[in-house]
């Protein structure tokens, strides 16, 4: 009687584990790159927006430990001097900077939403008048200094006080229909976020 080969029994086994699902390193791997159950997208967005936000402060604060203290008695000039260098040393140190670092395309609908609900929830004179000192629409880009004859209009205290709190230093404010992050110890353009605005309301 001739034995048994075990030459099929082999490629059966090694059938079956071809088939079995992978559970090692890189199936884990794929895993954790999906969302999280039950995490709220709009709050992953507002976390991702206010962490931004925090690094860009400790960079800046950074910076600005490395230069020079400015004088409670400094002049005019002396602050545009300051301002200047604390500027260029943001834009060196960020240099690969753009639009969207803050407002990413994840958070903008949250933005635009506030802004929004809360113009259209005015009357119409009302509105117009939160909206009277903004500088028309002028070119736009990140780390650009703020148009220097261009109004600052201050953004509605009740509709700032829907939107995400900033730290001390940054504010939102309007040029046209776009919203702006600007820096302003550093007069700075930092990111904006483009026709939160609704056209009909800058029409009246």
């Amino acid at each position: 009687m001739r034995p048994r080969s075990f030459v099929p029994c082999v490629l059966c086994v090694l059938c079956v584990l071809c088939v079995l699902p992978v559970t090692g390193p890189a199936a884990l791997g794929q895993a954790s790159a999906d969302p999280e159950p039950g995490v709220n997208p709009q709050a992953a967005a507002l976390s991702v927006f206010a962490e931004r936000v925090a690094d860009y402060m400790e960079l800046r604060s950074r910076l600005a430990a490395q230069m020079p203290p400015l004088s409670q008695t400094a002049t005019p000039e002396e602050l545009d001097r300051y301002r200047e260098e604390l500027a260029g040393a943001i834009r060196k140190a960020r240099a690969h900077a753009r639009q969207g670092d803050f407002f990413t395309p994840a958070v903008v609908p949250q933005f635009r939403t506030i802004i929004r609900n809360d113009l259209r929830s005015r009357e119409a004179r009302d509105a117009m008048a939160a909206l009277q000192d903004v500088p028309p629409t002028l070119s736009l880009r990140v780390h650009a200094s703020w148009p220097r004859n261009a109004p600052r209009a201050t953004v509605p205290a009740r509709l700032l006080n829907n939107l995400y709190h900033l730290p001390e230093g940054l504010e939102y404010r309007f040029i046209g229909r776009h919203l702006v992050l600007l820096d302003i110890t550093a007069d700075l353009i930092v990111d904006y976020v483009t026709n939160v605005v609704p056209s009909s309301i800058r029409r009246r």
